[in-house]
């Protein structure tokens, strides 16, 4: 068993490509992370690439972008034991305290976990319990009033103030406004083939909006759907992730993908309500 660590993000694409593309929706954002990487729209630090191999075979990849936590990309099984402490003490060395907590699917994080209680004596709490749906053809919504179009400059503000919601909502965060700010700045700048977006207008007013992110070489994932509270139980979110959805396809793309937070029964049904079918379940460790 070894672990090789990459610098050049266009080398580690080479070497991990087909094995996570073995899972892709399962995989989709480190896939999709790597991308921006790739595309240089990840500048804050340098991110962490790393392989296990066993017979010169892939078994495991990890990724880090600072100040997010580690993802572990998609195994039905845990690895060997020891292959998880020689992991997780090669993160920590490397990583220092920018090693705040793990992201993968349910069962393999919740034996990393485990190893690192083990190895470290620390604790970590699930911050997020997520399900990866992917969606291949769209049910399209109806008696839904309105229309999608894509986000002006104009949209600035009511944007800022929504992702605000969105990820206060979603992510179980509070950030500083500028952060917001670059965030929205970020997908009205961003080349569109990479990230966008669009919000749902009724009767010329915003009341909804979803966006795109990640690409995958077949796929592409959603997020950022969020519908203020004044315009909610509407059906704008179904309406704009459809809507959304279909644009995506009839771009070239196979699929789409999107993360739900299962604490929220209602995303989850309307997303499947619109064609969206569960993949996997993923949890999100922070280290305490």
């Amino acid at each position: 068993m070894k672990i090789h660590r990459y610098e050049d993000p266009v080398e580690f694409q080479k070497t991990i490509h087909s094995h996570l593309l073995q899972h892709e929706a399962e995989n989709n954002l480190p896939l999709g992370v790597l991308a921006s990487v790739i595309s240089g729209e990840y500048i804050e630090k340098t991110p962490y690439m790393g392989v296990v191999e066993e017979g010169g075979i892939p078994i495991l990849v990890m990724m880090c972008t600072p100040p997010y936590p580690v993802l572990f990309t998609y195994r039905e099984t845990a690895p060997r034991h020891q292959v998880l402490i020689d992991v997780l003490i090669d993160l920590k060395d490397d990583l220092g305290e920018d090693f705040t907590g793990i992201t993968g699917n349910k069962d393999l994080s919740a034996q990393i976990i485990k190893v690192w209680k083990e190895l470290t004596g620390g604790q970590a709490k699930i911050e997020l319990a997520m399900r990866i749906y992917k969606l291949e053809k769209v049910i399209q919504t109806k008696g839904v009033a309105g229309n999608l179009r894509s986000i002006s400059a104009d949209d600035r503000e009511v944007l800022i103030d929504w992702y605000s919601g969105f990820h206060r909502e979603a992510m179980n965060e509070e950030q500083e406004h500028d952060f917001f700010e670059k965030q929205v700045d970020r997908y009205l700048c961003s080349d569109p083939k990479i990230r966008g977006l669009w919000i749902w207008e009724d009767e010329g007013v915003p009341v909804s909006m979803a966006g795109y992110a990640g690409p995958t070489p077949n796929g592409i994932r959603i997020g950022a759907v969020y519908t203020p509270p004044e315009h909610r139980k509407q059906g704008y979110a179904s309406a704009v992730t459809a809507g959304l959805s279909q644009y995506l396809l009839d771009q070239g793309y196979k699929y789409c993908f999107l993360f739900t937070d299962l604490l929220n029964p209602t995303s989850n049904h309307i997303y499947q309500q619109i064609g969206y079918q569960p993949v996997c379940d993923v949890d999100r460790y922070d280290f305490i």
